[in-house]
């Protein structure tokens, strides 16, 4: 055999023979991309393409690029070197894009931080994460913090700032192994941790999004949850593996995500379950331009059947139903459009319309007891998958990162079931998980049974003490607006979980509410829940 080929961007001659072949080939190396080189194809091959939208602001790649050096060059004048951690705390807005991919080419991490965070959950963090700098919007309590360097968003100062620098590209010391998001948990069970990820995570993820969702440069993507989450914060990178354009909502509405659909002719988007109602039972819909949506991601929070057969219904456009979690960067299962119409179709298969899907490529899954052996199909246990996208650990807590991980496996904290075709079905997180006499109850399993009434519009069980049986389960249920006989309604709920449900499980105390308590995820906060339960008494006993 006769000819040259390339390893690296070294041209190596085949002449030689194998085995000399072989030794120049590893000498030489693969080079692994890093976010720079995910951002330089994009300015490649479509630098004159829009990569970000935000309201009136509309920014290319190339012009993008130009501002992430600036940033870049502005940081290192601070003192951010590879390794530091930059923190940002703001609504959505393309200064997180920026400054994402200015802390790519320094080898440094982002810790985005939400705007609706209360100053005593923004000092713990920061005390955590220890940002060399802060970009914070003014109008926040912790913009007036001086245990840090507080340099302002969302205003001139912040322009000003990054581009009093020059926009040459900064030198290249980063790598695919250094951290570039550092991901906060929204602290469901208790104080947030920060979940580490490195370039190399983010870009498979990219490839395992595109490859999963059947995305490509054509595509437009909306953000219409915060940039500080998962979920939306990590598609400031993906997106960027094709170069999709990315549109950012400032605030979700209804009516504003309506029109953007329409006039930036948006592809796909990540609706959590609150916002996929407001979108499906709105009026605005029988008018709505949707005709460029190929496919909606629903997730984040469980999702009840009836709004899924309701969406299908009245959507002109495909659903995708995504499960994943801030350590796994996130996307790690999903039952696709196609699936979804399958399954509607036919009786038999239709119960796989409850379930998460299955891995997507690139990770693999497995349900094991707590003795870690795994377990059949049908059998509940907690979900653990294997990815070359999993966090690496979590920031300064060694013992909870190797709690986290059972060779290589990443424990998600979800009992699951799976079926004999790999479908996974979400039972409830293993912490909402009470245990009343000795036995298993999963609220999700109660909640299922109390939405199964035409005047529940909501439903939410959590666990409190009881001197005689441990834990009994307290259920908050929202009832729809025409809902006017609420203790008729709770007498049919009574009798409707004594036919469902076993006497262990059956809700101790049923409590009407106006709301249900949310992290900005759309997740119910179960804490909350938890502190009401536990402040205001409970009634008597459900019978055993």
């Amino acid at each position: 055999m006769h000819g040259r080929t390339w390893f690296g961007g070294a041209r190596q001659s085949l002449d030689a023979g194998p085995g000399a072949t072989v030794t120049r080939a590893i000498t030489a190396g693969a080079t692994e991309l890093r976010l720079r080189d995910v951002l330089a194809r994009c300015v490649d091959l479509y630098a004159d393409d829009v990569a970000v939208v935000f309201g009136d602001e509309r920014i290319t790649w190339a012009e993008l690029a130009r501002r992430a050096f600036r940033l870049a060059n502005a940081l290192r004048a601070e003192g951010v070197e590879r390794g530091d951690r930059v923190a940002v705390l703001q609504t959505n807005g393309p200064e997180v894009v920026e400054l994402g991919f200015a802390c790519a080419v320094l080898g440094a991490a982002l810790v985005p931080l939400s705007s609706r965070l209360v100053l005593d959950e923004v000092r713990y963090v920061l005390a955590d994460a220890a940002p060399r700098v802060a970009f914070v919007e003014p109008t926040h309590p912790a913009a007036n913090e001086r245990d840090f360097r507080v340099l302002a968003t969302r205003t001139p100062d912040f322009a000003a700032f990054r581009d009093a620098a020059a926009d040459v590209e900064p030198p290249e010391i980063d790598t695919a192994d250094d951290p570039v998001l550092l991901l906060y948990t929204s602290g469901t069970t208790g104080r947030p941790k920060g979940a580490q990820h490195s370039q190399r995570t983010m870009i498979q993820n990219g490839l395992t999004v595109l490859l999963s969702q059947q995305l490509d440069h054509r595509d437009a993507f909306l953000s219409t949850t915060p940039l500080t989450h998962a979920a939306a914060g990590t598609r400031i990178f993906s997106l960027a593996v094709d170069g999709l354009k990315h549109v950012i909502m400032d605030r979700f509405t209804v009516a504003g995500f309506f029109e953007l659909v329409a006039n930036e002719r948006i592809t796909t988007t990540i609706l959590v379950p609150t916002m996929l109602a407001d979108v499906v039972d709105s009026p605005l819909l029988d008018t709505a331009d949707l005709s460029s949506m190929r496919f909606i991601v629903y997730g984040a929070a469980p999702t009840p059947e009836a709004l899924v057969a309701r969406a299908l219904e009245r959507l002109p456009c495909g659903l995708l139903q995504g499960y994943g979690l801030t350590e796994g960067s996130p996307a790690l299962t999903a039952l696709t459009p196609d699936e979804h119409r399958r399954f509607a179709a036919d009786p038999e298969l239709r119960r796989r319309l409850r379930s998460m899907g299955r891995p997507v490529p690139g990770v693999r899954a497995r349900v094991v007891d707590g003795a870690g052996e795994r377990l059949p199909a049908g059998e509940a246990g907690e979900l653990q998958v294997r990815s070359t996208k999993t966090m690496l650990q979590y920031w300064r807590a060694p013992e909870l990162t190797e709690a986290a991980f059972d060779d290589g496996w990443l424990a998600t904290g979800d009992i699951v079931t799976v079926d004999e075709d790999g479908y996974l079905y979400l039972v409830d997180r293993k912490k909402d998980m009470l245990i009343s006499g000795g036995l298993n109850v999963y609220p999700s399993e109660i909640e299922r049974v109390l939405r199964e009434d035409p005047a529940v519009r909501e439903a939410a069980v959590v666990g409190t003490h009881d001197d005689r049986w441990g834990e009994v389960p307290i259920a908050f249920v929202v009832l729809g607006d025409d809902a006017d006989d609420q203790a008729g309604i709770v007498t049919r709920l009574r009798a409707h979980c004594r036919d469902r449900l076993a006497g262990y499980k059956q809700p101790r105390e049923l409590r009407i509410v106006d709301a249900l308590p949310r992290n900005e995820t759309g997740k119910v906060h179960k804490p909350t829940l938890r502190n009401w339960a536990a402040h205001e008494g409970v009634g008597e006993a459900a019978g055993r």
